[in-house]
């Protein structure tokens, strides 16, 4: 439980500090877990257009705003943001490469193999495999995630 709490604390901070990435140029986490630099952070429309491209649109009845959402939410749009301790998830959906040994040798910091892979954790799982609709934080980026799509 104690490393749920410090991802969900990094993943706060990380979504905080999302915002200033056109403002200052940069991205860091103060703890380690990601560094970014503003070509590293995807605009909501690429997000957008990655979905559609892969066909995570529409999956299990989610649509592309939605998806947008979720990704912001999960990875705060760094297209290279990984999360590791109790898993090791990758890109914009955070795709977490040890529940899902069959994304190994995918380069998962990609936003379309990024999509794809979430579109297959989708069909088997649904939208509930992410915390970030489960605990609703994706809908704080919904407006985003419309204006995007």
């Amino acid at each position: 439980m104690f490393f749920l709490s410090i991802r969900r604390t990094a993943k706060s901070s990380l979504r905080n500090r999302v915002a200033a990435v056109g403002m200052v140029g940069a991205l860091t986490t103060g703890l380690g877990l990601l560094a970014a630099s503003p070509a590293s952070a995807a605009s909501d429309v690429s997000i957008a257009q990655a979905a559609r491209q892969a066909g995570l649109s529409g999956c299990r009845g989610v649509s592309t705003s939605t998806w947008v959402a979720i990704a912001l939410a999960e990875s705060g749009g760094n297209t290279k943001a990984r999360a590791t301790g109790i898993e090791d998830s990758r890109g914009l959906w955070q795709i977490n490469t040890w529940a899902h040994p069959w994304t190994k040798g995918m380069n998962l910091y990609d936003p379309v193999t990024n999509a794809r892979a979430a579109k297959k954790v989708c069909a088997a799982q649904g939208p509930t495999a992410w915390s970030a609709y489960t605990n609703g934080s994706y809908k704080k980026f919904l407006g985003r995630g419309y204006a995007a799509s």
